[in-house]
């Protein structure tokens, strides 16, 4: 059997387990679920933009690189997310992956409970092409958005990249539900 692509499709059943981990009893278990998610490590980074609903953002961690020809990214949004709506009307986003110093940028962007022109007051910005980007990030992406698509309880928005910046210094990751440095 082939994919639509030409490539062999593979079925494959793991049954090994890491030593001392439970059994996933239920793998549609929301619980499970976010148990295992917790395991995987991510880069933490702030998605912004402004336009005329006024400026949002949010932290994420469901971020990454899709297409080098033409530039694109992936970021996943939850539905109920005014972020997402603003990003979608405005059409315009930005990237702005954190240094391993700015936890407390994180945790303002992050908290649900922090009104949006509240969650600024926690990092000084400018606007670039309709984006609003974070000053002395890890790196930045600025970009249109080009699709978006269904992912359950979050929605898949993927970003035309046309403008961009990286300087060396360490991102701040997020991996067993804290935030972490790499060493």
């Amino acid at each position: 059997m082939t994919s639509a692509a030409g490539y062999p499709l593979l079925s494959v059943t793991v049954t090994e387990r890491l030593p001392d981990s439970p059994p996933l009893t239920n793998p549609t278990t929301g619980g499970k679920c976010r148990e295992v998610f917790a395991h995987l490590p991510a880069a933490v980074s702030v998605i912004t933009t402004d336009g005329a609903h006024g400026p949002a953002g949010m932290t994420a961690s469901a971020v990454c690189s899709l297409s080098v020809d033409p530039p694109l990214i992936l970021v996943c949004i939850a539905n109920r997310s005014r972020t997402l709506h603003y990003i979608v009307s405005h059409g315009t986003f930005a990237v702005n992956v954190l240094r391993e110093d700015q936890t407390e940028v994180a945790k303002a962007f992050a908290d649900p409970g922090t009104g949006q022109h509240n969650r600024f007051a926690a990092a000084t910005c400018h606007r670039e092409a309709g984006a609003l980007l974070l000053e002395n990030c890890a790196a930045y992406l600025v970009c249109d958005v080009q699709d978006t698509y269904p992912g359950g309880d979050h929605t898949i928005v993927t970003g035309r990249i046309h403008s961009l910046s990286a300087s060396r210094v360490r991102p701040l990751i997020w991996h067993g539900r804290r935030f972490r440095a790499l060493s």
